[in-house]
């Protein structure tokens, strides 16, 4: 398993230049190689590998400036030009796709990655030698250590925390408010624990998440909140005359903005589904398995595709996945038909549509009354505990609150 760890960067103002000139390169070096693929094929349907292309890269090396530039940072272009083309190929194998979304040519690029070698060294206990992946990154002691650029020297870095693992990549990347540095490491794998205890998860635009035992977590609505500063930044950027130093001022002040409404909601949603596994407990999470993009074309309801843009329940998924996955949890998505309109105490459904401004749940048949995110919670839940009868899903049984009537229900 890979894991990715954060940092921020410091460079100084002439290593920013030359990460600047860097980054152009990159950009030349990737559309130049595009087009080589491109061009082959189109005139003499040859597909070219990426071996092939690293081939023809250390020719260019040889008598031009493309020896100027670190090869790691060269090759690792290379490998990105290459997973573009494999991620083609798989879209256009998938009869699903609609669009197969043929690599394009890139306008700017915004990082530089490579990858750590290995070098030689000799044991003293032993006397042999063995390979050795290099350290990224130099510890100083002080709150500033050092992170080990390919001919450019060592830039200054801040470890908030240490990283574990074999370390395999690092990634430099300049974003609208500094630089920052992504360190990939390969970390044992996690085995999964015996679920003792599970919770069903509905999210809405309201309340972000309400569980199964009736916990709600408030939708923090973070381009909502920032709009009007938004606004007034976009209004002053329309103002300014294009490619003018203002110009340039009031865009990176735009992108500022953004960045910030991103981070923010990103460190909400991770908090948030690192608390569903550890603060409260759970060894489980169950959530349902939504058409989000489907549901962003919805024209019935004014302003509702913007405010589950602005929630992302689909990086929130991603995240309850991740942490699953990292520290040994359980993760499942059901089946998310009705379990707004089936009461969660006799199973009946309510006839007929349930619009989304009844926000309380009447069960005709029993009397049942409960909130409707709450009992969409629990039955989502208890739809994953049917489901388990069946070895459809997990292998082991839960022991938590289960719903024998509609265990009835959903076997017959």
């Amino acid at each position: 398993m890979k894991r990715t760890f954060k940092y921020r960067a410091y460079p100084t103002a002439v290593q920013q230049h030359w990460l600047y000139a860097e980054l152009k390169h990159q950009k030349k070096l990737y559309n130049y190689m595009l087009q080589m693929r491109s061009q082959m094929w189109e005139y003499g349907s040859v597909s070219v590998s990426m071996y092939e292309q690293i081939n023809h890269l250390a020719k260019l090396r040889e008598n031009s400036h493309y020896s100027e530039h670190p090869q790691d940072l060269q090759v690792s272009t290379l490998k990105r030009l290459n997973a573009a083309y494999d991620n083609f190929f798989d879209r256009c194998q998938d009869g699903k796709a609609k669009k197969k979304g043929h690599p394009k040519f890139k306008r700017s690029v915004r990082s530089v990655t490579w990858s750590v070698r290995k070098s030689k060294v000799k044991d003293k206990a032993t006397g042999t030698f063995k390979r050795v992946r290099q350290k990224p990154i130099r510890k100083t002691g002080t709150r500033l250590d050092r992170l080990k650029v390919p001919k450019l020297g060592e830039v200054k870095i801040r470890m908030h925390r240490p990283f574990s693992g074999d370390p395999k990549e690092v990634t430099l990347k300049k974003t609208a408010r500094g630089w920052y540095c992504f360190i990939v490491c390969e970390v044992p794998d996690t085995i999964p624990c015996v679920p003792k205890s599970a919770v069903g998860v509905d999210v809405g635009t309201k309340t972000f998440v309400i569980t199964s035992d009736g916990e709600k977590v408030g939708n923090r609505k973070f381009y909502k909140r920032g709009h009007d500063r938004l606004a007034a930044l976009q209004r002053e950027l329309a103002r300014k005359q294009k490619g003018s130093k203002r110009y340039w001022k009031a865009r990176n002040a735009l992108a500022k903005h953004h960045d910030k409404v991103a981070c923010q909601r990103l460190d909400f949603i991770a908090k948030t589904a690192y608390g569903l596994y550890h603060h409260k407990g759970f060894d489980a999470v169950v959530v349902e398995d939504l058409h989000i993009k489907g549901m962003l074309k919805n024209k019935d309801q004014k302003g509702l595709a913007k405010s589950i843009s602005d929630t992302a329940w689909g990086m929130f998924f991603e995240w309850c996945q991740w942490v699953a996955k990292r520290d040994g949890k359980h993760f499942h998505a059901v089946d998310p038909a009705h379990t707004s309109k089936t009461c969660s105490n006799c199973c009946q459904r309510v006839k007929g549509k349930m619009s989304l401004s009844v926000r309380t749940f009447e069960c005709k048949h029993c009397g049942f009354v409960l909130g409707r995110d709450h009992n969409a919670a629990l039955n989502i839940l208890y739809r994953a505990a049917c489901a388990l009868r069946e070895n459809e899903f997990w292998a082991t049984i839960l022991a938590e609150t289960r719903n024998p009537l509609l265990q009835q229900a959903c076997w017959g």
